[in-house]
């Protein structure tokens, strides 16, 4: 073969060294195979590319260069031959083919000016222009420095059936001894470097210990035990395990590296696939649910096992498109199990990096599809999918878009709370949904900033109660249960509903006596643990303010005493620039009531 002094892009390469690896989508191959690259990368250490007809993922670093077929014997086809073997190719008599490598006597590697490639029979080939025999001198590729190519053959190619090894018996016509021999390539410089393998080393270790079951970081941390013990007991090795272990510490060197960034390229390859199908409607009629059913169960298992570095930086490297082929995929797809896993995909890749994913489902029309469907669907697994999905879009802090105000409106959200206002639903017989759709209206609730276009307070006013609500508010608020904490950054969605409902007398009324008075009873205790300064005891100051405000409190004063005593001590005891004192001077100033 003759090297090409292009050393990337797609096309023909030769193996410059074995490689093994016994990862799952992972090509392995011999020294001098020839191999294909379909799809070169320049940046990462994996080409994609095709051995006998096998897809799969090439090692880029400096295992394979490629051939310059331009230097290349062309051949014609003195017969046709069918070439049904796996790593043969149908050739047509008249046919002008380029030898790409002599395999040995018998076989040589071909390809079409179509692109297609395999090994051919050499008697049935004839020379059009050729080469001198002997060794050849070839161009350098720039990652294989110091190359020298001689005439050791290679090993045999495939085996022959009987009748072809009875015509091919016969050494090759005088005219072939013209084209080199396929090439054994030493390299005296420039094999992989050490950190290569150093990082292609330890990577494996972990790897090893992942296939049973475990986590990426705990493996990592059982390899790193396990260095350490032996890098004691074997003190000369210690410098050896100490680059292992330096390795294992810097991930950036092994993301681009990973078999786990494979795994996923090349999942998200085949989802990308499947949605832009122009089958996807019909896939349900097709028996291909377990294969995609398995792809999404893969692609959620490297989600949730592996490093994390990982997929943000193969999501990143992608540039995010694989969220809205998600997306797109989840709206085009029917199977209702399917929907569930690819739901289960998003929320996992949401928890993995809030920050830009949540921004970019929530942007898209995957919130619209989600209350669509909320609406409709019955079966409770998808049903809890699509609620956690949809709120984990919501709660965390971003803008949505001006549009998906106008979709997500009353109606959906009076659907929502007449679901949880009513009797247990045959289909729910655990009664999830009030607290499943509960935390929809409090995640949608968080983007309505000015009360007055508050949709959600609007649609309550309009109802003649809400005691599902009211109660599981007044619970979740004495218990301090954030219930949409889905992030750290996640604001607390029954604080934000319990101050809005409270600022107007029209919602405010949805709460009976008896819970506003407990409810008083709740702010007293939470302002008495609050110690000056706390952000906290200014929200509850605040909720105070509005309780007396906007119920009928003066026909009741509940607590008024205890009330008062505590608003007067926070103003006198709390530093002058103290908002807490602020807070309670203004109370007292504004009710009068309460030092009566």
């Amino acid at each position: 073969a003759v090297v090409s002094t292009q050393s990337t892009g797609s096309g023909l390469y030769s193996a410059l060294h074995d490689f093994n690896c016994d990862q799952q989508h992972v090509l392995n191959f011999k020294k001098d195979q020839i191999v294909e690259v379909t799809k070169a990368s320049s940046s990462a250490n994996w080409h994609r590319g095709r051995i006998n007809g096998k897809a799969g993922f090439l090692p880029a670093n400096g295992y394979l260069t490629k051939i310059d077929l331009s230097q290349c014997a062309r051949v014609v086809v003195r017969q046709d031959f069918e070439g049904a073997t796996a790593g043969q190719l149908k050739i047509y008599e008249g046919q002008v083919v380029t030898v790409v490598a002599r395999n040995d006597v018998q076989w040589w590697t071909v390809r079409s000016d179509a692109g297609k490639w395999g090994q051919v029979p050499a008697k049935f080939l004839k020379v059009v222009n050729g080469s001198t025999e002997g060794e050849v001198t070839v161009h350098t590729p720039i990652e294989s420095p110091d190359i020298v190519i001689s005439n050791n053959s290679r090993p045999p190619g495939p085996p022959l059936s009987r009748a072809q090894s009875q015509q091919d018996t016969v050494s090759p016509p005088p005219e072939l001894n013209s084209i080199p021999r396929s090439s054994t390539i030493s390299r005296t410089t420039g094999s992989p470097s050490p950190k290569k393998d150093v990082i292609r080393i330890s990577s494996s270790l972990v790897e090893g210990v992942r296939r049973r079951g475990i986590k990426y970081q705990t493996s990592k941390d059982v390899v790193l035990t396990v260095l350490g013990k032996l890098s004691e007991e074997y003190p000369e090795w210690n410098n050896e395990l100490s680059n292992l272990c330096r390795a294992l510490s810097k991930e950036e060197d092994m993301l681009s590296n990973s078999v786990d960034t494979l795994k996923l390229e090349q999942l998200f390859e085949h989802l990308k696939e499947l949605t832009e199908d122009e089958q996807q409607r019909g896939w349900s009629c097709a028996d291909d649910t377990e294969e995609i059913s398995t792809m999404l169960s893969d692609l959620l298992s490297l989600l949730t096992n592996a490093n994390p570095k990982v997929v943000i930086h193969v999501l990143q490297s992608l540039k995010y498109e694989p969220l809205l082929t998600l997306v797109e995929y989840y709206q085009l797809e029917k199977r209702k199990s399917l929907k569930k896993q690819t739901l289960q995909v998003m929320y996992e890749c949401m928890l993995i990096q809030p920050d830009p994913i949540c921004s970019i489902l929530l942007t898209s029309r995957l919130p619209v599809q989600l209350a669509s469907d909320i609406q409709a669907n019955k079966v409770m697994s998808l049903l809890e999918q699509q609620c956690n999905v949809f709120c984990a879009c919501l709660t965390y802090p971003n803008v949505m878009p001006r549009n998906h105000y106008d979709q997500l409106d009353e109606l959906f959200i009076s659907h929502m709370l007449t679901a949880i206002e009513a009797d247990e639903q045959p289909y729910d017989p655990e009664n999830l949904i009030p607290n499943m759709f509960l935390k929809c209206i409090l995640s949608l609730n968080l983007h309505y900033k000015d009360l007055r276009n508050n949709k959600v307070c609007n649609v309550l006013k309009s109802r003649p109660h809400a005691t599902v609500l009211s109660e599981t508010m007044l619970v979740s608020f004495n218990r301090a249960e954030n219930l949409t904490s889905y992030f750290p950054e996640s604001e607390d969605g029954v604080r934000k509903l319990m101050l809005d409902l409270f600022g107007s007398p029209d919602t405010a009324e949805l709460f009976f006596t008896n819970d506003v008075k407990v409810l008083l009873e709740v702010l007293h205790r939470n302002i008495i643990d609050r110690g000056e300064g706390d952000s906290d005891r200014v929200y509850f100051m605040k909720l105070l303010d509005l309780v007396i405000a906007n119920t009928e409190y003066e026909d009741h004063t509940h607590y008024k005493y205890e009330i008062y005593q505590l608003l007067k001590q926070v103003s006198e005891e709390e530093s002058d620039d103290s908002q807490s004192m602020s807070e309670a001077a203004r109370i007292l100033q504004k009710h009068k009531i309460l030092a009566t």
